[in-house]
């Protein structure tokens, strides 16, 4: 079912223009119907895959609406209503991009017509849309993969997979598939797994822009890759922006989770990264702000604190001390212990014992 709306500002065209489109043999349904175009635009939230539009409204007239619309919907196709005296302002709109106009007073033969052709184009769009995911699908361990880049602002990587990415196109789809703006195509996957890794999209509506300016003239792969780039660059920022924000939040994520695993000796600052959901390299530099030393430092210290509690404790030795607060190496245990307290952790046992 393909969704229409109506915007003419004589009640009886628009209503007739609805019965028109209710009585097409093809599936169509009128989803909202409006007198002027700033009203009309309020009916976007229906997503319509039509909009049959009168040039001349009080207000925000047919062209000015198209433009609008333009800008959030560049996909949505345009069936426009003119008088006999306005075919300028027709011309305009078929410069706009409009898929076809009629004069009034509307044939009902031509209308019926003109959305025939219509449908078909829709069904085009339709199955091309369908070969685009079909591909992407193909593809979607490596749009993973570029979303967890993403979101652990590894930068380096997130190019790499779009050249990947880019270079898959040229291989795989090139001759079948008309070059797209991959900003539009990454849009659904991407933004989808960010906004379910708690990324606030409703905060950063620059995004937007970036997806919706699908652009037909792309001649070549690096132009695509140039949208990709200043695409991804915009998702960076938001993520960026929102760690900003929360930073603190996901340091202490990270702290929690070391206290709670001390005996883990595979604990390790990829770990707390994974925890707090960022790169090592970010996750280290926002660590060090937030605590005033290193990752390893701290948990270091972490562990030699807990190992002297538990030799205060005088209920384990020291070889099991030293697999209680995660090391796998004794050696290794003791001369970190001795470097901190300047006594070996067995020597430091005895003493203990003796007083």
């Amino acid at each position: 079912m393909y969704k229409v709306i109506i915007a003419d500002d004589e009640y009886m065209i628009h209503r007739s223009l609805a019965k028109l489109v209710e009585s097409s043999e093809y599936p169509f349904r009128v989803v909202g119907e409006a007198e002027d175009g700033a009203e009309a635009l309020l009916l976007l939230k229906e997503n319509p895959d039509l909009i049959i539009t009168d040039i001349c409204m009080p207000g925000l007239d047919g062209l000015a609406f198209i433009e609008k619309v333009r800008q959030v919907r560049p996909d949505v196709l345009f069936l426009v209503i003119s008088g006999y005296g306005e075919f300028e302002y027709a011309q305009r709109a078929l410069r706009l991009g409009v898929e076809d106009f009629l004069l009034k007073p509307v044939s009902p033969d031509k209308f019926q017509q003109t959305l025939t052709a219509i449908y078909h184009r829709l069904e085009k769009q339709k199955r091309k849309v369908m070969d685009y995911r079909q591909w992407f699908l193909s593809h979607e361990e490596l749009l993973l993969e570029l979303a967890d880049s993403i979101w652990r602002l590894d930068e380096k990587a997130v190019d790499e997979l779009l050249l990947k990415l880019v270079h898959h196109y040229e291989e795989e789809v090139a001759d079948e598939i008309p070059l797209p703006t991959l900003n539009n195509i990454l849009h659904e996957k991407i933004t989808m797994e960010l906004t379910n890794r708690g990324l606030p999209f409703q905060d950063y509506p620059n995004y937007r822009e970036l997806t919706a300016n699908a652009d037909e003239n792309i001649k070549d792969t690096s132009s695509v890759l140039t949208q990709c780039r200043a695409y991804t660059q915009v998702l960076l920022h938001a993520v960026k922006s929102s760690r900003n924000f929360g930073s603190r939040t996901h340091i202490s994520k990270a702290i929690t989770y070391t206290k709670e695993n001390l005996s883990d000796s595979t604990l390790s600052v990829q770990a707390a990264a994974d925890i707090a959901g960022m790169s090592v390299t970010y996750f280290s530099r926002l660590f060090k702000e937030e605590t005033g030393t290193s990752y390893v430092q701290y948990l270091t210290r972490l562990r030699m604190e807990k190992a002297k509690l538990l030799l205060d404790g005088q209920l384990h030795s020291a070889s099991e001390i030293c697999e209680r607060v995660g090391y796998a190496d004794y050696p290794h245990f003791s001369k970190t212990f001795k470097k901190i307290y300047g006594i070996a952790p067995a020597d430091y046992s005895k003493l203990h014992r003796s007083i």
